[in-house]
């Protein structure tokens, strides 16, 4: 009795755990981490920028193999610190595969994806409204904003749809108790479809490609900042194509850095998954990751209208776009650059 109330009391504490670690890992992702972090980050990419808009200057003037790599490696190390800034969609992708679950393929699927998405869809954004409609890029970053919410909308309905379909769940498992009571009152040589449902839990089921391509257009149709401004520039120096392959090189950049934190929610979900098993039946542990996936459904909604209500009621424009530190007033200068907490 002893073991059992010690192995009982266990579960309660990685419950408990599990659960205050995705608050605080989905609070501070959402938030994007401490303020200071924040208005760091927002001038690291002023920086990363700045060096950017050189090296394809110095390549549209010297095209040399030194300057095509400088302008790539550039473009990739951007990405790469780009996604560890603050952002929704590494929030809303932690908290999918946390609480959903979702084997390693699928992981680094979704990561790639949603990455590739966001570099096509700014390459997009300046073909047609710079090339077809003869914006200019302060306009077409002003876009942005709208495609932005287009975004936040999508992630709600993500979120709704994962709670409905983890209450159907829910509904389900009572049925799936009795037919597997039923089965285990004679031989159980027969196959397992007999018992009205698995032997064990298995992540790569908990979300079909409905719901994996409805992730990566939520996440992806955000268009990455720097980029729009890359090809912005890239286009008034005759260098659009060129502006496109660092476009794609700086995606590929930031699916390494949101495929490592793909990876580590996949992990940590597989342990707690295991830990359930060991210390409850197979019953029971479904029935706590069905309310987990509930709960994981339930923090992307609100997170997707907390993002939408925000964007209506306090619009912001980008950091990128402010005035270069040369050319602002002191009293700007002093002034901690404005930015969406979620930008890019």
């Amino acid at each position: 009795m002893r073991v059992m109330a010690m192995a009982s009391n266990r579960s309660r504490l990685l419950g408990l755990g599990l659960l205050i670690l995705a608050g605080l890992v989905l609070y501070f992702l959402s938030q994007g981490g401490l303020q200071s972090l924040s208005l760091q980050l927002v001038a690291w990419q002023r920086d990363f920028h700045r060096a950017l808009t050189m090296a394809i200057t110095n390549f549209s003037g010297t095209p040399s193999s030194t300057a095509w790599i400088t302008l790539l490696g550039i473009s990739f190390a951007y990405g790469v610190f780009h996604a560890a800034g603050p952002g929704h969609g590494k929030a809303v992708l932690t908290t999918y595969l946390l609480s959903q679950g979702g084997a390693v393929r699928r992981a680094l699927a979704l990561s790639f994806a949603a990455s590739l998405l966001q570099g096509v869809v700014a390459i997009t954004l300046v073909v047609v409204l710079v090339h077809g409609l003869g914006w200019v890029t302060r306009q077409a970053m002003g876009s942005v904003v709208w495609v932005e919410q287009a975004s936040f909308l999508m992630v709600a309905l993500l979120g709704a749809w994962l709670c409905l379909r983890a209450i159907r769940q829910l509904r389900r498992i009572p049925a799936s108790r009795e037919q597997a009571g039923h089965a285990h009152d004679h031989d159980h040589t027969h196959e397992h479809s007999c018992c009205g449902g698995h032997h064990h839990v298995d992540p790569s089921q908990a979300a079909d490609w409905r719901t994996a391509l409805a992730t990566v257009v939520a996440i992806g149709i955000r268009p990455c900042s720097g980029g729009v401004l890359l090809l912005g520039a890239a286009t008034l120096l005759g260098q659009f194509m060129v502006g496109v392959a660092a476009v794609m090189v700086m995606a590929l950049g930031t699916a390494l850095t949101v495929s490592g934190l793909a990876l580590a929610s996949v992990f940590a979900r597989g342990w707690a998954e295991r830990q359930l098993v060991k210390q409850n039946s197979l019953q029971r542990a479904g029935r706590l990751l069905s309310w987990a996936a509930l709960g994981g459904g339930l923090a992307i909604m609100t997170l997707g209208v907390s993002l939408s209500i925000t964007g209506v009621t306090q619009p912001t424009s980008d950091p990128l776009l402010g005035e270069p530190p040369g050319r602002s007033a002191p009293a700007e200068r002093s002034s901690p650059p404005a930015g969406h907490p979620f930008g890019g």
